[in-house]
């Protein structure tokens, strides 16, 4: 008997999905700067904090600045009771239109200060971008800060990404939306997780002959922390051509 008719039938380890080793990232990281030189009132959270989109985080001096805002509100008050009484002189025919057209730019010039003056002030309070945890504090109460300088990193943390390179062959094989089992070796007690594929690289690395894929994972337990390995199983290469078969 042919010893080929001995053997059992093996299949092609090439065509057997392949664990690819990535990295979880944060989906979405933020460094919170100023857009202004300043000092630094009041940091209102630390290190480790939830935070949520739109709740104060920095607070900056900014005294001078509300008084300019109190000011004109005085201004206006003023000026509006000018225009009123000028509007009616000029309804009741006893004084001219240019006296009452004066008052009403007067009114509109003092407005647009009152808005100068608000927007000025609201630079000073320095709101959350979104919802997720404060993962670094540079700086402190008390400190003056010039513009851009980093204050706080904030991320969100109910999704991560989980970015791969993979071999420019394997490209035909992913598609967007496919679904993928993952796994986190540093973390073998959390199964049964899917990540979904929300990015493909529409260029290789000429260099490396790799590309990237991205996946979105679902962490609304926040039991996947960004920086950690992952393992996704994803179709291997083609069989190189002239390459033995895998007995």
């Amino acid at each position: 008997m042919s010893l080929a008719f001995c053997l059992p039938f093996v299949g092609s380890a090439a065509d057997k999905p392949q664990l690819t080793e990535g990295v979880v990232k944060p989906f979405r990281a933020v460094t919170i700067s100023a857009s202004i030189r300043e000092i630094i009132r009041k940091i209102h959270v630390e290190e480790g904090d939830r935070i949520k989109e739109g709740q104060p985080l920095v607070s900056l001096l900014s005294e001078k600045q509300q008084l300019a805002v109190e000011r004109y509100d005085q201004m206006i008050s003023k000026a509006q009771f000018d225009y009123n009484a000028a509007k009616r002189l000029f309804d009741q025919n006893v004084s001219s239109r240019d006296d009452a057209l004066a008052k009403e730019v007067e009114l509109k010039r003092l407005q647009a200060e009152l808005n100068i003056a608000k927007a000025d002030l609201a630079e000073r309070e320095i709101l959350a971008p979104l919802t997720g945890v404060v993962v670094r504090k540079f700086k402190e109460s008390g400190e003056s800060i010039s513009e851009n300088d980093p204050i706080l990193q904030v991320m969100t943390t109910d999704q991560v990404l989980l970015l791969f390179h993979l071999e420019a062959s394997q490209l035909s094989s992913i598609k967007l939306d496919q679904e993928y089992a993952v796994q986190f070796p540093e973390m073998p007690d959390v199964k049964g997780l899917k990540a979904k594929v929300t990015f493909i690289d529409p260029e290789v690395d000429a260099r490396s002959g790799l590309f990237r894929v991205r996946l979105l994972l679902d962490n609304k337990e926040g039991l996947v922390r960004p920086g950690l390995r992952v393992l996704a199983p994803f179709p291997p290469p083609p069989a190189k051509a002239g390459a033995p078969a895998n007995l």
